[in-house]
């Protein structure tokens, strides 16, 4: 039977889930969170999950991600591709690929961006990076993925002098001290995206996000002053990944960042996760230090491609 390209719906999550588990052994996945996805796309665009599937067995899976407004030109993203072992060596990333393309330049997209990893990073990237060299994409941006055996962990360093750390849970009643340290850090990271949701779009999408683990996430105060800040989603279980570590230009060189990450890592361990990822732009200099020092070490790259189609 030939392969069907479908849009994804939330009676698909269960039969979905086990593949991108299966692909993307250093993601933070549960069933909950690829549901609430589903149910709340990101701020300012739209998206599409597309399904290969086989005489009914899902056996590929793409998102996409589709912005216009702001700055730049309208864009459309294509995420980490997913296709079952049974059919790499096949077409299938380059069906799903084709059809996400379509779907984003029917929306209006004049840059066309996606990405791939390394195997240990996305089971089948290799593949799939072919798939997008072979469709016309350049090589734009490499970012590191870092693991870490949370039993490995080194001792905590000392609290910097003047420093305090809060937990997202003290700001539940007003978080916006959290979203402008977030806002600020995000935006000065290396080859960051210029875009930013505002406030009301990230309490529901990030702050509100499922995943997001609250009580591992932490606010630096440096005499009494918001500087930085360290953010997790977990699957309340034995995994967590990192989901933006910042200090604020003027708090730099204090050991801020590395500090509270050191801190949220043991108060994970402590609640019995095992196992952390973390990835980081290869200009980071800065951050990829403190992450050595914290014990991770490189799982493999993920590769950002571009497509540019208009002037």
């Amino acid at each position: 039977m030939a392969i069907e390209i479908l849009p994804m719906g939330r009676a698909d999550v269960p039969r979905v889930l086990p593949l991108l588990r299966a692909v993307h052994p250093c993601r933070v996945l549960t069933e909950d969170a690829v549901r609430w996805r589903v149910d709340n796309p990101s701020p300012g665009s739209r998206e599409t999950s597309l399904l290969a599937v086989e005489d009914g067995a899902v056996v590929g899976f793409l998102r996409s991600v589709l912005r216009c407004g702001g700055e730049g030109p309208c864009g459309g993203r294509s995420f980490l591709a997913s296709v079952a072992a049974s059919h790499r060596g096949t077409d299938v990333g380059a069906h799903l690929l084709e059809a996400s393309e379509r779907d984003l330049l029917e929306g209006g997209a004049e840059v066309l961006r996606a990405e791939a990893a390394d195997e240990a990073v996305q089971a089948g990237g290799d593949e799939f990076r072919r798939t997008l060299l072979d469709h016309g994409y350049a090589l734009e941006g490499t970012h590191h993925i870092l693991g870490l055996d949370l039993s490995a962990l080194p001792e905590a360093p000392p609290a910097p002098e003047g420093v305090e750390l809060r937990p997202f849970t003290d700001y539940a009643d007003d978080p916006r001290e959290v979203y402008w340290i977030d806002r600020l850090t995000t935006l000065d990271e290396p080859g960051a995206d210029p875009w930013f949701p505002s406030y009301e779009d990230w309490r529901t999408n990030v702050w509100g996000h499922p995943l997001t683990d609250l009580d591992l996430c932490l606010l630096v105060l440096a005499d009494g002053v918001p500087a930085a800040l360290t953010c997790y989603a977990s699957d309340g279980g034995t995994r967590l990944e990192s989901s933006m570590t910042g200090t604020l230009r003027r708090h730099r060189g204090r050991g801020l960042a590395g500090y509270a990450k050191a801190v949220a890592l043991h108060r994970a361990r402590e609640r019995g996760l095992t196992h952390a990822y973390t990835g980081n732009h290869e200009d980071n200099a800065p951050m990829l230090a403190v992450n050595e020092r914290l014990g991770y070490t490189l799982v493999g790259t993920e590769t950002g491609y571009v497509k540019r189609l208009r002037a």
